[in-house]
């Protein structure tokens, strides 16, 4: 159909226009798909603002400038939690994300143009931040550009629900249909054929059944002689409940599709407490942990750089603390890393989500008497 045609489509003949097929198809196209990516957004976002950026000098974990900065407050207009929910939110939607650095704070662009080369660094301009415009041209080693996939996702989600839109908006129709209420009304051959009794008979059609039908409480007909209406059966309890029962179902599949696309079990998104543990631990592989991953590898490539990642001072983002647990769940898993030394004291206080002593005995590390080098196990007369 071209597009004048369609235009013209969207006019009734009396030359008004009708919206009604545009909004219907709308609000299976948009709204709930807007919903589902929103949902995902915000899932992601609580659970990656659980995780800390750590930070490290020569293999030992600080908390200086920088550490303030990635966790409490990117610039001053911004909290972290806000700055990396924005973070997200470009590259979800837009699939990159670019953060600049300005008199030692971080933003992310709301806009940028990027101009790409094979063998050098790329050149981005036209970078807009809170609706203003910088002049600045900025290479690829004064910014972070963190990318989510090859493809927009976006796109994707967007090409897939092009159709499945309108199975929704038909599903919708068919309830409104359904139940709606119908009947037959018979007109005698003896009734008026004179234009008077023609546009009474319209009126009729047009107003007082239209008043009748909306009438949210009791409602009266007054009908000529001649007339006579009879309303049909009522349908309601069992086509409209299959609708409704269908609608839902389409859209719970959007929700499944952009859950499949974006790395997260469904039963999380739509709040399913079933195996919630397990689809806990699917969602950090899958979804949590790789993201977190690209996220820290750009920022120690261009923040910190070769000599100093190679010298261990880097930045490390944390997801292991995600997860909420019961005290009681990990005191046995506790004490085992306590006692063959892999923790100390305060590596399990700042498990239990505690601050750490910072004493030298909490720091000390502890192992039992039962285990012994392997050395020994094989030395003259060991074992």
């Amino acid at each position: 159909m071209a597009i004048k045609d369609w235009f013209l489509s969207l006019f009734s003949k009396d030359g008004k226009l009708d919206l009604s097929a545009v909004v219907g198809q709308l609000a299976g196209e948009v709204f709930f798909k807007e919903l589902a990516i929103q949902s995902s957004l915000n899932l992601i976002a609580n659970v990656l603002s659980r995780a800390e950026f750590e930070t490290y000098e020569k293999g030992k974990k600080v908390r200086k400038d920088s550490y303030y900065l990635f966790n409490v407050e990117p610039n001053p207009n911004k909290s972290a939690s806000k700055f990396w929910r924005d973070v997200l939110h470009h590259l979800i939607y837009d699939n990159e994300a670019l953060v600049v650095q300005y008199e030692g704070h971080f933003y992310c662009a709301e806009s940028f143009t990027c101009e790409k080369f094979a063998f050098r660094q790329y050149i981005y301009r036209d970078v807009v931040i809170d609706g203003f415009q910088l002049n600045r041209i900025f290479q690829e080693e004064d910014v972070f550009h963190f990318e989510l996939h090859n493809e927009r996702i976006k796109d994707v989600i967007d090409g897939l629900y092009n159709s499945y839109g309108k199975l929704i908006a038909a599903a919708q129709g068919n309830y409104k249909r359904n139940n709606s209420p119908r009947g037959v009304l018979k007109i005698e051959a003896k009734y008026s054929a004179t234009k008077k009794a023609q546009e009474e008979l319209q009126n009729l059609f047009n107003e007082k059944f239209k008043k009748f039908f909306t009438a949210e409480g009791g409602a009266v007909l007054p009908l000529q002689e001649g007339l006579d209406y009879t309303e049909l059966a009522s349908n309601i309890g069992v086509k409209g409940g299959a609708d409704n029962a269908q609608i839902r179902a389409f859209i719970d599949d959007i929700f499944d599709f952009v859950a499949i696309a974006l790395q997260i079990p469904p039963q999380l998104l739509k709040g399913k407490v079933a195996d919630t543990s397990k689809a806990m631990d699917d969602f950090m592989v899958f979804c949590i942990n790789p993201l977190a991953e690209a996220l820290q590898d750009e920022i120690n490539r261009k923040y910190y750089g070769k000599r100093d990642y190679l010298a261990r001072t880097y930045l490390r983002i944390n997801t292991s603390m995600i997860k909420a647990h019961d005290i009681k769940d990990i005191a046995g898993a506790l004490e085992t890393l306590l006692r063959i030394g892999a923790y100390c004291v305060d590596d399990c206080l700042i498990a239990l989500g505690m601050e750490p002593l910072e004493t030298d005995w909490s720091q000390a590390r502890w192992m039992t008497k039962n285990y012994q080098p392997i050395t020994d196990a094989f030395a003259p007369g060991g074992g």
